[in-house]
This record gives structure tokens, sequence and C-alpha cells, in this order.
């Protein structure tokens, strides 16, 4: 056990060694916003020969896409979240696609408390139709996407290893550059192709404003490292997130993927935290629960929860890993094993190694125990990844 500890010891050293003026919880916006689109794909293709056939006995491939779209204001946010994946092995298709649109109005722009109303669709190949459940209820708490500070904060690094600034820059000073940053898409709007000008110096302004900026100026190493960070080029700065919430509210049943009648209404419960340790990395966490609103009442069950972590071992390398957990119980046992209730285990590690501006190449491997039976089930995986944006 002393060996968990100095490991996580190490960690947070590792992500606190350097001081900045700085801290994510320090960036507090109006707006927040963020888009992720990600493509993955794989082949896989395995044969034997002897000296009378030839056989193929693995010919499948895999591809899937995730979409992320988080906008919060003080009065009000929304999310869209899609997953999709579709594959082919042999000649047998198939599919598994995912859309939660999801919407929160607060009750007041200094206060966290909020109305929501979140639609879950899923439709697969073995599915008879789409599977659908709306639910309604309130909650507490906010997300703030920080990617910009952090972009703020690579960027300061490199300035203080090139010399190009002399010291850390004042906490005011960086809010104001991750405010810029974040203003990208207003900066190309007013500015046209030619927006990078105002962008860059719009961010060197507020540098020497500080005294801090040697001659005054960025100059082309400032420029290059400031490009290098924001557009992507043999950089890669994660998404931050910090912030937490709980709901709390009542889940429809509007469909069933086999066309069987719809589901009591059932109470759901739910929480999420979110939080970078340091610079370099960043934990997320959740928890969701729902039990019919009927006489199975706590005596039907489904919760759901899962941690992921992520550190950035370098600009263009990333180590991931993650724990999810699934437990359901039914007010009737599950046979053959008179049981009436099960957990699902999931955990994943790996690397992501960052080839170019918005191709990675990913190795994972993965251990699932899962089921009644508690089948185990480890996986080795290579992918690319292309990130539309």
């Amino acid at each position: 056990m002393r060996y968990l500890y100095m490991l996580f010891a190490v960690i947070l050293i590792a992500g606190t060694g350097f001081a900045q003026n700085v801290t994510v919880q320090d960036y507090k916006v109006p707006v927040s916003t963020a888009k992720i689109l990600r493509l993955t794909g794989s082949y896989n293709f395995a044969q034997t020969t002897d000296e009378v056939t030839t056989n193929v006995t693995s010919n499948n491939a895999n591809a899937t896409a995730l979409f992320r779209y988080f906008y919060s204001s003080l009065p009000f946010a929304y999310f869209v979240d899609i997953d999709a994946v579709g594959g082919k092995n042999f000649a047998e298709f198939s599919h598994d696609i995912s859309i939660r649109p999801s919407v929160r109005k607060y009750f007041a722009d200094d206060k966290d408390w909020f109305g929501f109303g979140a639609l879950d669709l899923r439709h697969a190949n073995t599915f008879k139709q789409i599977e659908s459940n709306l639910t309604v209820g309130g909650g507490y708490g906010r997300y703030i996407n920080a990617t910009a500070l952090a972009k703020a904060v690579r960027i300061e690094s490199h300035l203080l290893k090139e010399g190009v600034i002399t010291a850390r820059l004042p906490k005011e000073t960086m809010i104001k550059i991750a405010n810029i940053i974040e203003r990208e898409d207003e900066y190309r709007g007013v500015f046209g192709d030619t927006y990078e000008k105002n962008w860059y110096e719009d961010i060197e302004k507020e540098m020497r404003a500080t005294g801090l900026l040697q001659g005054g100026a960025l100059g082309a190493m400032g420029i290059l490292r400031t490009q290098q960070v924001l557009k992507g080029i043999n950089e890669r700065v994660n998404e931050r997130f910090f912030g937490w919430d709980v709901t709390a509210g009542v889940l429809f049943n509007l469909s069933t993927r086999d066309k069987s009648p719809t589901n009591s209404p059932a109470l759901s419960l739910g929480g999420r935290f979110s939080n970078p340790i340091g610079w370099n990395s960043q934990v997320n966490a959740y928890a969701n629960m729902n039990t019919p609103f009927d006489s199975t009442f706590f005596k039907s069950v489904i919760v759901t929860a899962g941690v992921d972590y992520f550190y950035e071992l370098g600009n263009k390398i990333n180590f991931v890993a993650g724990y999810q957990l699934n437990f359901i119980k039914r007010n009737t046992v599950f046979l053959p094993l008179n049981e009436d209730s099960y957990v699902d285990h999931a955990i994943s590690a790996g690397f992501i190694f960052y080839l170019e501006n918005n191709i990675n190449l990913g190795i994972q491997s993965s251990l699932n125990r899962s089921g009644l039976l508690k089948v185990t089930d480890f996986r080795t995986s290579v992918s690319l990844q292309y990130n539309v944006f």
C-alpha cells in the first residue's frame, strides 16, 4: 500500500512542481464553451496457411466518432454528447449510436441552482427501434472550461524557457491573455483570414504592460512558440474543466429498444466532478443512479459510476487511464444463478501520441469483468485518431 501512496505523491509533485502565479480556479468567465470532434478507426486482418488451404481467421474493421459541445453562461447552459461506433466482422455489420442533448437554466446569474432537461437516444443493430428517455429536474453546481488558461500557462512556460520574458506573468495578466485566446472566433469574424496578426498583437500588448517582456516585443521566437501552442503545431493542450454539479429528477422512458411497453417513471440522481491536478493532469468522475417509482422502488436499481485521468508526459505524449462500474439490481432474480444483482467492472490504461496537428496514435489495454458469470475479457488495441476540431 505504501508504494501506492508514493506513486500518488510523485504524480502530485509532478503536476505542481512548477510554481505559477495563477490557478485553474482563478478563471471565472461569463461564457465558457468547448467543441470536440474525434474520429478513430482500426482494421484487423489475419489468416493461416498450410500446404492445402488458406483460412482467414480475422477480417474486421471498427470506427468510432465522439462529439462534445459544451456551452455555459451565467443564466444558461447546454451540452450535446454524441458517441457512435460502427464495425464489420467478416460480412456482419454492427452499429451503436447514442445522442444525449441536455439544457439547464440557472435561476439567478450569481447562484448555482438550476432546472434541467435531458434527452437520451440510443440505437444499435440489435434494437427494433430507438430507445429514448427524458429526464427533468433540478440541481446545483457549475462547470468552467479553463482550456484557454491552460494554453496561456503553456505559452508562458515556453517564453520563460526561451528568455522572452524575465519572470512569470502576474495572475491578472494571465487571465486577460486567456480571455483573448478564448475569443479566437470573435477575432476571426472581425478581421477575416489575417486575424492571427491582431490576435497575437493583443496578447503581446498584455505582456508588454507588465514590463517583463524582453525588448518590449515577443520577437520571432516568442511568436513561434505562441503560434505552436495556439494552433496545435507540435503541441497538444488537453481540455481542462473544473467544477462539480449534482442533479435530482424524474426519468421518463419514452420508448424501449424492443417495442415492449414503456417502463415506469424513475427517480434519477447524478453527480459530476472535474479538477486539474497542477497544469499537467486532470481527473474527472461521475455517478448516476435510477430506480422506478413503483412497487420495485429501490428494489430495482441501476448505478453507473466512473473516473478517468490523464497526465501530460510531454507536449506530445499523454498517459490516460479510466475505471467504470455498473451495478444492476432487479426485484426478480437473474437465472440460472438465482442472483438478484451483479456488478460490471472495466479498467483501461494507455498512451496517446500526437503525431501531427490533428492525428493521434493510441495504444491502450483494457480489462473487463462483466455479467452474472463474471466473464473476464482482456484487450489491447492500437488505433489512429483524427481530431476534426
